[in-house]
C-alpha cells in the first residue's frame, strides 16, 4: 500500500515539472540557508561548554558607580580574586588573566628571529587546571615552578621553532624581559573564550606583585563549589569592597558572577575584556530569525502553488474518492507527496551548503568549518526540518484538497475557493511584507554604515601609519628612527604616542578642585609636541604640547578636549589656557591647548573626556610612532619604513598598522551585519518571487481559454498582462502598507545602539516600496506576457 502511495506521489510530482522545479528550488535555497545558519548558531552556542568544570566557572564582573556612568566592566582590580579565594568558602579556586601591556602587540626575539605576538597573557598557575590545558611538552604542575617561565600553544611553538622542541628555549619580550619556555600545550578549542597563545606567570611581574584595589585591568575567573549559592557569593564579594576600599575611593559598588558559558554571547553590555572571541546573542537571534523566515517563505510558496493547482487536481481527487478512497488515504497521499519533494530539496540544499562555505565567512565574519555541517546536531536537525516542512507545508494542501467532493467529476458541485483564495492572498501578503521589511532594513543599515564611515571624527585618520617602538633598547634608537623617517620625501610629520585613539590609553580622572573627591573620568595619552599636526586635530585655543621640556621640570603639560574644558568650568577655550588643573599624572598640571572634541571610540559611544599630555618621567611609556604620509604607493612606503626600523631597531619585530583600517575595524561587526542582512534578504525575496512566478503561471494556465477568447475579440497583449498581474500587484501594495510601520519600529530600535545615527527619511520607505513593486512586476509580467502572446487558436482548439 505504501509503495503505491509513493508511486502515485512520484507520478504527480513528475507530471508538473514547473511546479516541482519551483518548489524544489525554493525549498533547497531555504534549506541551504537554514543548514548553514543552524550550523553557525550551534557553533556559537557551544562556546566554553567543553571544559570539565564549565558549569562551575564564573567570570567576576564589576558594577561601577556614577563616576563611570554605572557601567559594567569585565575587568577588575588584581586584589579581588585572591581576596575572594581567601574569604569566601564557596570559591574553590581562582585565576587572573591580563594581556601583556594591556593588550598591545608584543615584539618577541628568539635566536636570531623577531616575531610579533598579540596574544601573550599573564595568568596565575591555576589557569592550567581550571581550563583543562593539555601539555605536550612539560606539564601543568611544573610550568611555573621556576621564575620567568613561559608556556606556548602548539601553533605558537610551531611558528617560533617549527618542528624543534621548544622546552628550555629563551624568548626576549620587548627586549626587556627574558623568559624560558617551560611547556607547550595543545591549542585551546576554537570555541573557547580563553584565546591565549602564550602564558607567563603573573607573579613574575608587577601585575601579580603590586596588589591593588584600584587598577581595574584584570579578568578574574572563579571556580565555585558544586551547588554554590551565586547570590550569596556576590553578597560576600561586595562586602570585601567596604572592608578594603575607603568610601571616598569606591568607584565600583559590586561584583557580578557571570557563568563561563554565557560570556561569549552575553558580553556586549560590558566594557570589553581581552578575548577576541566575543559574539553576540543578538547576532544568533538574527541568524535564527533570517533562516526561519526564508524557510517559512519557502513553505508558503509550496502551499500557494499546491492550492493554486487544486482545480486541476480536483477531478483526480474525485476519481479516487469514487473508487473508494477515504479522507485518511488522501491525506497520506498528499503528505507523502510533500515528504518526497521536501526530501529532494533537503538533499540539494545540504550539498549547496558545502559549496557556499567559502563565501559564508566573507559575508558574516563568522568562521565555520565544513566539519560543522556533518555534526550529529545538524544531521538530527535535518530530520527535524524534513518533518516540520512536511507537516507545515503539506497540511493546508492536504486538508483543503482531501475534502473535495466527488460530485466535481460531474460538474454538479462547484468548489468554493473563497477561503482558499483568502488564505493564499494572506500568505502572499506575509511573504512580501517580510521582503519589504528586509529591504528597508538593508537600506537603513547601509546608510548608517556609510554615515559612520564618512563622519568627521574631529581628526584625520587617513594617511597615518602606526609603528610599534615598545621594544626599542634605548632612547637613541627611537630618535634615530624618527630622524631617518623625517628625511623621507613622502613623510609629513612623526609623533610619539602612548596609543592610537581608542586602543590602550589610560583611564584616569580630572578634578575641579582638591575637594572634588569623585572627579571626571578621562582617557589620557602620553604624547609629544607634534601630535596636533600629525593627527590633524582642530586646535581651538592655545598651542600644542611642548616639543622639549627642561630637565628637572615636573610639570604635566595637558592638551584637553572640549568635554574636559566644559567639565572644569571654563566658559571659553581661551579661558582654559595656562590654567592649573588637577590630574592624576602629576601634582602640577597646566593646560597648553584645547582641541575640538573628537571620536576616539566608535560612534556607538558619546565623546568623553580626552587628555594628551607631555612630561618628564611620565607614568606611561611612548609605545608607538604615528607617521603621516602623503603617497599612494603604500607598498613602497612600508618597505622604506621597514628598512629604517631594521637598521635603527635591529632586535625588534616590525609591527605596523594603518590608522584608518583600525577605525574601520571598530565597525566590522556592523559591516558584517549589513552583508548578512543584504545577502539573506535577497535570498528571501528571490524565494518569494518564485512563488509569485508560479502563481501567475498557474493563473494563466487556469484562464487559458478566457485569454484565447479575449484575444479573438481584440484584447491587447498589455491588457491581458494587466488582467493577470493587477490582483497580485495589489497584494504587494497591501504588504508595503503593513510592512512600513513595522520596519520603522524595528530599525529605529537598532539605530538606538549608536550615539551618532542617521534619521530615517521618507525616501527610504519609497525606495523599498518601489524596489518591491519593481521586483514583483518583473516577476509576474514576464509570465503574464508569455501567456498573452500565446496563439489563441491553440488554446481554444480543445475543450
Amino acid at each position: 500500500m505504501i509503495k503505491n502511495y509513493f508511486k502515485t506521489a512520484w507520478r504527480n510530482i513528475k507530471k508538473n515539472k514547473l511546479f516541482t522545479t519551483l518548489n524544489i528550488a525554493g525549498l533547497a535555497i531555504a534549506l541551504c540557508v537554514c543548514i548553514t545558519l543552524f550550523a553557525c548558531v550551534s557553533y556559537e552556542l557551544s562556546f566554553d561548554r567543553g571544559y570539565k568544570n564549565a558549569k562551575n566557572i564564573y567570570r567576576v564582573n564589576m558594577q561601577t558607580t556614577a563616576q563611570y556612568q554605572y557601567e559594567k566592566w569585565a575587568e577588575l582590580p588584581n586584589a579581588v580574586g585572591p581576596a575572594m579565594l581567601q574569604s569566601i568558602p564557596q570559591v574553590k579556586d581562582m585565576t587572573r588573566l591580563i594581556k601583556h601591556d594591556f593588550g598591545a602587540s608584543v615584539s618577541l626575539k628568539t635566536g636570531d628571529k623577531n616575531f610579533v605576538e598579540k596574544k601573550l597573557y599573564m595568568a596565575d598557575a591555576s589557569v592550567f587546571s581550571m581550563f583543562d590545558f593539555s601539555f605536550i611538552e612539560g606539564n601543568a604542575n611544573t610550568a611555573f615552578a621556576q621564575r620567568k617561565s613561559i608556556v606556548l600553544s602548539q601553533s605558537a611553538k610551531e611558528r617560533l621553532y617549527g618542528k624543534e622542541a621548544a622546552f628550555g628555549k629563551i624568548i626576549y619580550v620587548n627586549n626587556s624581559d627574558t623568559l624560558h619556555v617551560s611547556g607547550v600545550y595543545k591549542d585551546l578549542p576554537e570555541n573557547s573564550t580563553i584565546d591565549c597563545d602564550m602564558v607567563y606567570n603573573i607573579m613574575d611581574s608587577w601585575a601579580g606583585k603590586n596588589i591593588s584595589w584600584s587598577n581595574a585591568s584584570f579578568e578574574t575567573y572563579c571556580l565555585l563549589q558544586p551547588g554554590a549559592n551565586i547570590d550569596r557569593v556576590q553578597q560576600l564579594a561586595v562586602a570585601l569592597i567596604n572592608k578594603n576600599v575607603p568610601k571616598e575611593h569606591q568607584f565600583y559598588s559590586g561584583f557580578l558572577m557571570q557563568p563561563l558559558t554565557d560570556i561569549h554571547l552575553y558580553s556586549s553590555g560590558l566594557r570589553a575584556g581581552y578575548s577576541e572571541r566575543i559574539g553576540s546573542s543578538n547576532t544568533v537571534k538574527a541568524l535564527l530569525f533570517l533562516s526561519l523566515l526564508v524557510l517559512v517563505i519557502a513553505c508558503i510558496n509550496y502551499m500557494n502553488l499546491a492550492t493554486a493547482r487544486s482545480q486541476k487536481r480536483a477531478k483526480g481527487v474525485g476519481v479516487n474518492k469514487v473508487l473508494g478512497a477515504n479522507i485518511r488515504q488522501m491525506l497520506i497521499l498528499f503528505y507523502i507527496e510533500t515528504a518526497v519533494l521536501s526530501f529532494i530539496a533537503i538533499i540539494v540544499g545540504y550539498f549547496l551548503s558545502f559549496l557556499v562555505q567559502p563565501l559564508f565567512h566573507d559575508i558574516t565574519g563568522i568562521e565555520l568549518k565544513p566539519s560543522a555541517l556533518y555534526s550529529i546536531p545538524i544531521l538530527l536537525g535535518l530530520l527535524l526540518i524534513w518533518f516540520v516542512v512536511t507537516i507545515v507545508a503539506g497540511s493546508y494542501p492536504a486538508f483543503s484538497m482531501s475534502y473535495i467532493s466527488p460530485l466535481v467529476l460531474m460538474n454538479k458541485l462547484k468548489q468554493k475557493y473563497s477561503v482558499a483564495d483568502f488564505i493564499r492572498k494572506s500568505l502572499v501578503v506575509f511573504q512580501f511584507a517580510s521582503s519589504v521589511i528586509l529591504i528597508i532594513g538593508v537600506i537603513v543599515i547601509l546608510e548608517q554604515i556609510h554615515y559612520i564611515r564618512n563622519k568627521n571624527l574631529g581628526y584625520n585618520p587617513n594617511g597615518i601609519v602606526a609603528v610599534s617602538i615598545k621594544s626599542a633598547q634605548n632612547r637613541q634608537q627611537i630618535l634615530s628612527a624618527k630622524n631617518d623617517l623625517k628625511n623621507l620625501a613622502n613623510i609629513e610629520s612623526v609623533s610619539e604616542v602612548q596609543s592610537i585613539p581608542g586602543d590602550v590609553e589610560s583611564g584616569r580622572s580630572v578634578s575641579k578642585s582638591s575637594t572634588d573627591k569623585e572627579g571626571y573620568p578621562v582617557k589620557t595619552c602620553h604624547s609629544d609636541g607634534s601630535i596636533v599636526q600629525t593627527m590633524q586635530l582642530q586646535l581651538l585655543a592655545g598651542t600644542t604640547l611642548p616639543k622639549t621640556i627642561a630637565e628637572g621640570d615636573t610639570t604635566c603639560y595637558a592638551l584637553i578636549n572640549e568635554v574636559v574644558a566644559n567639565y572644569l568650568g571654563f566658559k571659553t577655550p581661551q579661558e582654559a589656557i595656562g590654567k592649573h588643573i588637577i590630574t592624576e599624572m602629576a601634582d602640577r598640571s597646566i593646560v597648553t591647548g584645547v582641541v575640538r572634541d573628537f571620536n576616539y571610540h566608535s560612534l556607538k559611544e558619546e565623546i568623553g573626556g580626552y587628555v594628551y599630555y607631555a612630561m618628564n618621567k611620565a607614568p606611561e611609556n611612548l609605545r608607538e610612532l604615528l607617521i603621516r604620509y602623503n603617497t599612494q604607493n603604500l607598498p613602497a612606503l612600508v618597505q622604506q619604513i621597514q628598512g629604517i626600523f631594521r637598521n635603527d631597531l635591529p632586535n625588534s619585530a616590525f609591527d605596523y598598522r594603518f590608522l584608518d583600517e583600525h577605525i574601520q575595524n571598530l565597525y566590522a561587526s556592523d559591516q558584517h551585519a549589513a552583508n548578512t542582512v543584504t545577502v539573506f534578504s535577497m535570498l528571501a525575496i528571490f524565494v518569494a518571487c518564485l512563488g509569485l512566478f508560479g502563481l501567475v503561471a498557474f493563473t494563466a494556465e487556469q484562464r487559458t481559454k478566457e485569454i484565447g477568447i479575449r484575444k479573438v475579440i481584440g484584447a491587447s497583449v498589455s491588457g491581458i498582462a494587466q488582467l493577470l498581474t493587477k490582483d497580485l500587484l495589489k497584494l504587494v501594495i497591501v504588504s508595503i502598507l503593513i510592512a512600513s510601520p513595522i520596519a520603522w519600529w524595528a530599525m529605529n530600535k537598532w539605530l538606538q545602539s549608536f550615539a551618532y545615527r542617521i534619521n530615517m527619511s521618507w525616501w527610504i520607505f519609497i525606495a523599498a516600496a518601489g524596489t518591491a513593486l519593481l521586483i514583483a512586476f518583473i516577476t509576474v509580467s514576464s509570465q503574464a506576457i508569455k501567456a498573452a502572446l500565446a496563439n489563441p487558436v491553440k488554446s481554444l482548439r480543445t475543450e
